[in-house]
């Protein structure tokens, strides 16, 4: 074959490959697990409410507005539901495509400005880390708004790098996606990568001339076209929303009375655990971008990534996918590295002794562990039935464990003699490693919680009126309010609040709540009258009324 035959093949193949492994990775299962209580709960329902209202303006959430987040995400999602129906799959569809999309981008990028090869490199550790397959596979955000500004940044590089002619035109582009980013999150994430994306055209030189062919007024009335209305529309609609979400929401955060508190460093764990296997191979790729002209592309990879990381270290409040936007970026600059070691360019050895470390010291602990799930001590194996009962985790601990320790010490000894296989090698772990996370160990572990939940709330809906009130006490109430598909009664998760659920089962008029099954002896130590609808698992659903149970 002549290599123009070859380059042409491998520009089919290798996108191709990378589209197949993320819709294998992101789709498989996507329907099997119950709503995650917390965010993914808060979209579904507020697509869910906007789509019963006929109000495609505000979100709501458990009959009330819910302002915290911008609107972009419910629109997406109640796109899927209005199209394939009110299900988990459907939230999660639109994320699973995003997550390939974004991979897919990252690849022609980094193949346009480097090597086919580099970009495949760059595209397998993005679609191959925990992140990207944990939030490809979530009704979240962060998916969303890290596509939108991933292909934003990418229309800015190419717009600095074009002809005075075409460089506008580029600029131009971006924009509007700035302005969808706006919708998906708004302005904090949207300010941190221009933040990343200005520094890089300071350090270049090329800050002038960048502020000069952006166009920054048409295009940031572009951008403003674009979020604006919506905006203006809550501000007129919803009075206490500038108060909830530009205070509130980004204050609290700051604060950290929004999410969990962590010290300034806990980026740095959340970017070990999450962008693994190929953070080992970051310490080398930012000393590789480091040795580059000052406009190169790895420079401004640098800038964009460090951008979101220090940024987002500030505030007290950290959660590991504020760190989304980050991905892109160290993906590049991981691909880039691999690249140039692989083909044995002057790259420095010493990176290559610190990624074969860290491998090593996760694979062999992984070993380790897999061996114990695997024959389980007796001391452990007679602990679970007195915490989870009859449940199990099944053989997927083993899977994932041994996936992962044979997968990161196989890559420790091939590295030497066999560069090429060492990629390879690692893409083959995290797929077994997440296809059983996903696909096995997640819809097992929602036997414990998530399952019995979902059935006792839309057995609810199926045996109470309408007009009696569910109340939900120590059960997680977010995603109860999807499968009940009306709002709930919150009694709260603290023992000071039991109170309250006593007063609640007390009332003249029928009433329901749905809680552990370990409050139900304190109920009857209290006399409270009350019977038993049905139970699943640990948990119940009892009245102050009687129903043939279920």
């Amino acid at each position: 074959m002549s290599a123009t035959g070859k380059a042409d093949w491998r520009r089919i193949a290798y996108p191709l490959l990378l589209l197949v492994l993320c819709l294998v990775l992101y789709l498989w299962r996507l329907g099997a697990t119950p709503l995650e209580d917390f965010d993914e709960a808060y979209y579904a329902v507020g697509a869910r409410e906007m789509l019963q209202r006929h109000d495609l303006g505000t979100p709501y959430f458990n009959g009330r507005p819910f302002l915290l987040k911008p609107i972009l995400i419910y629109w997406v999602i109640a796109g899927a539901f209005t199209a394939l129906g009110t299900t988990e799959f459907a939230a999660r569809l639109a994320s699973a495509f995003l997550g390939a999309f974004t991979v897919l981008i990252t690849y022609w990028f980094v193949a346009h400005a480097l090597s086919r090869r580099a970009g495949l490199a760059a595209g397998l550790s993005l679609a191959f880390c925990y992140m990207w397959i944990d939030i490809s596979r979530d009704a979240s955000i962060d998916v969303l708004l890290t596509a939108l500004l991933t292909s934003a940044l990418f229309l800015f590089f190419l717009g600095m790098q074009a002809p005075p002619k075409q460089g506008p035109w580029l600029y131009l582009s971006g924009y509007p996606l700035l302005g969808l980013a706006l919708l998906a999150k708004g302005p904090v994430p949207t300010g941190v990568v221009v933040v990343g994306l200005l520094a890089f055209a300071a350090t270049s030189g090329r800050l002038r001339r960048t502020l000069l062919e952006a166009k920054l007024l048409p295009g940031i009335a572009l951008a403003l076209a674009v979020a604006g209305p919506w905006y203006w529309y809550e501000l007129r609609h919803q009075p206490s929303f500038f108060g909830t979400f530009f205070i509130g929401e980004h204050f609290g955060h700051i604060g950290g009375t929004l999410a969990r508190k962590e010290p300034v460093w806990g980026n740095l764990r959340y970017l070990l655990i999450y962008f693994y296997p190929w953070v080992a191979f970051l310490p080398g790729a930012f000393w590789y971008a480091l040795r580059h002209p000052r406009d190169h592309i790895l420079r401004f990879a640098c800038w964009w990534s460090a951008a979101v990381v220090v940024l987002f270290s500030i505030p007290h409040s950290k959660l590991a996918h504020y760190l989304a936007p980050a991905f892109p970026p160290l993906a590049i600059l991981v691909g880039a590295w691999l690249d140039a070691w692989m083909e044995r360019r002057q790259v420095a050895r010493w990176p290559t002794g610190v990624a074969l470390a860290i491998l090593g010291l996760v694979g062999v602990p992984c070993l380790l562990l897999g061996a114990v799930a695997a024959f389980l001590p007796g001391f452990i194996a007679d602990r679970l039935p007195q915490s989870y009962g009859d449940w199990t985790p099944g053989f997927s601990p083993v899977v994932i464990l041994a996936s992962l320790g044979i997968g990161s010490c196989a890559a420790v000894l091939l590295a030497r003699r066999h560069r090429r296989a060492l990629a390879p090698v690692l893409v083959l772990t995290m797929l077994v490693a997440g296809l059983a996370y996903a696909g096995w160990f997640k819809p097992r572990l929602a036997l414990i919680q998530a399952q019995p939940r979902k059935e006792l709330a839309q057995l609810a809906s199926r045996l109470l009126p309408a007009s009696e009130p569910l109340g939900v006490y120590c059960a997680k109430r977010n995603s109860t309010i999807f499968y009940l598909r009306r709002p709930i009664v919150d009694l709260g998760e603290t023992k000071e609040e039991f109170a309250g659920v006593l007063a609640f089962l007390s009332a003249a008029r029928p009433a329901a709540v749905l809680t552990h099954s370990r409050f139900l002896a304190d109920l009857e130590g209290r006399k409270v009258r009350f019977s038993v609808l049905g139970r699943r698992g640990d948990y119940v659903l009892i009245a102050n009324h009687s129903r043939p149970a279920d």
